[in-house]
């Protein structure tokens, strides 16, 4: 007994210390990797929603999660794909959003019945195979609409997509080795939870010579008053005794704390030499957050501009629009009257703002950041190749624009609510979820930019005080 009882004990001492060790390190990882997971598939969507092959989800806002939901992957008709390819992939981002924003990552939420959703969840698209002679009618029909992408002339789009979907690929394997590993704690876990609960219960006691099978199915008949509605894996409890009582025992249970031991390893510091391009270029690489958003504010405003339009569509409007139809004259151009606000001021102007200019300026701020998402891209390459100096104007200069384009929005968003009559009303899409994403990716890709310019400042005043770092 004395033994046993050491055993327990230092298993339970290793499990607390793998526990620990798991939630400050695998499962930080695979939060990360999650996101690079969910800013990969944003970019792809954002993609598919630009060259119209895909039709965004009319329901997204209305639906809510509170867990792991894996999307569906049945057989649908060719005709219906961009609808229903539209709402998956939707639905997968939405998941992936729930994951990086709300999901408490840690050992002991990691259970396995959550584990199997989440490879569920990553087995939706398979993101390392996408080939149109997949089985799976997600990955097939993604890698249909891909391969449109990838056959046209756009190669910014091309370089994007290759870039995303290359990320995505990484992510999922980095996530599926950690959920292997969460699996095999889990085990461990489960098996304490069955030793402490019920193989320590009055009722329960070892029996000499007892057969192995016989042990499972007292557990098993003892396992519901106990641990109420939890699964019984027999398999797991079958380890338990074969641990406990088994012929190897010794062996199994020195073999078990041997693959709970965590070995810290003692890493020496060096001094890092910091290249300066790479971190602006990191900066300029964060804009790219603000393609999906700008996508979705794209297909917004042409939506909320077609409902005012079918408003004001009077009599006199429509004989005009058949007469420029008969002799071939350009309609004239959209203007609104949009409020402004002076973020330094507060002080609200209006002005004329050409409607179709603004689409077209959010089209092309759309593709530059998507291009720049891809350090394979042409354009990213030859941001790359700038100089430090020049890469920085850059990226002054499109935080600039942005706040501008940012002031704007907000603008048309306060217009359209307020000029479209009240039985539309409801129809009218607002700006607030993609304005305030884009805010967020300005203050980051801001902060990235301003260590640069610290780190920068600082090697300089070294230099002049004649401190060299060493190599």
């Amino acid at each position: 007994m004395a033994e046993d009882f050491n055993f327990e004990k230092a298993l339970q001492e290793a499990l607390e210390e793998k526990v620990a060790w798991f939630d400050s390190n695998v499962m930080v990882e695979m939060l990360d990797n999650y996101r690079v997971l969910y800013s990969a598939t944003n970019n792809v969507m954002g993609l598919l929603l630009q060259k119209g092959l895909i039709t965004p989800d009319p329901y997204k806002l209305d639906k809510k999660i509170s867990d792991v939901v894996i999307p569906e992957d049945s057989e649908f008709a060719e005709s219906a794909r961009s609808q229903v390819m539209g709402v998956r992939l939707s639905d997968y981002e939405r998941v992936l959003d729930f994951l990086c924003n709300f999901f408490k990552f840690s050992a002991t939420n990691m259970t396995l019945p959550r584990i199997k959703k989440l490879i569920g969840l990553n087995n939706s698209f398979q993101w390392g195979g996408l080939v149109v002679t997949s089985k799976h009618p997600n990955t097939k029909a993604l890698a249909d609409l891909l391969t449109n992408i990838r056959q046209g002339t756009d190669t910014m789009a091309t370089g994007s997509l290759n870039g995303a979907v290359s990320a995505a690929s990484k992510a999922i394997v980095e996530i599926n080795a950690a959920l292997k590993e969460s699996s095999d704690l889990q085990r461990e876990l489960y098996k304490m939870e069955v030793r402490k609960n019920v193989i320590a219960h009055s009722s329960f006691a070892w029996e000499k010579g007892e057969a192995i099978s016989d042990v499972v199915q007292r557990v098993k008949r003892l396992f519901p008053s106990i641990m109420g509605r939890q699964p019984f894996y027999p398999e797991l409890v079958e380890e338990i005794a074969q641990e406990s009582i088994g012929s190897a025992s010794i062996q199994k249970q020195q073999d078990l704390l041997s693959r709970l031991k965590v070995v810290h390893q003692t890493k020496t510091k060096k001094k890092v030499q910091v290249n300066t391009k790479t971190l602006i270029m990191e900066a300029v690489r964060n804009l790219a957050g603000m393609a999906p958003q700008l996508e979705g504010v794209s297909l917004k405003l042409r939506d909320n501009s077609a409902l005012l339009q079918t408003q004001n569509d009077s009599p006199w409007e429509k004989f005009k629009r058949a007469f420029r139809k008969a002799f071939g004259l350009k309609p004239p151009a959209i203007e609104y009257p949009i409020p402004i606000v002076d973020t330094m001021t507060k002080t609200s102007t209006t002005e004329k703002i050409n409607f179709n200019k603004s689409l077209a300026d959010i089209g092309k701020r759309m593709n530059l950041y998507a291009a720049l998402a891809s350090r394979e891209s042409p354009t990213y390459q030859k941001m790359e190749a700038q100089s430090e100096e020049e890469i920085y104007s850059f990226l002054t200069k499109q935080l600039a624009e942005c706040q501008q384009m940012l002031v704007l929005l907000l603008g048309y968003d306060k217009f359209f609510k307020k000029e479209v009559e009240s039985p539309n009303k409801s129809k009218v899409k607002g700006l607030t979820m993609e304005t305030t994403s884009i805010k967020n990716t300005m203050v980051k890709t801001n902060q990235r930019k301003a260590e640069y310019a610290a780190f920068v400042e600082e090697q300089a005043q070294m230099k002049k005080l004649g401190i060299v770092d060493e190599k």
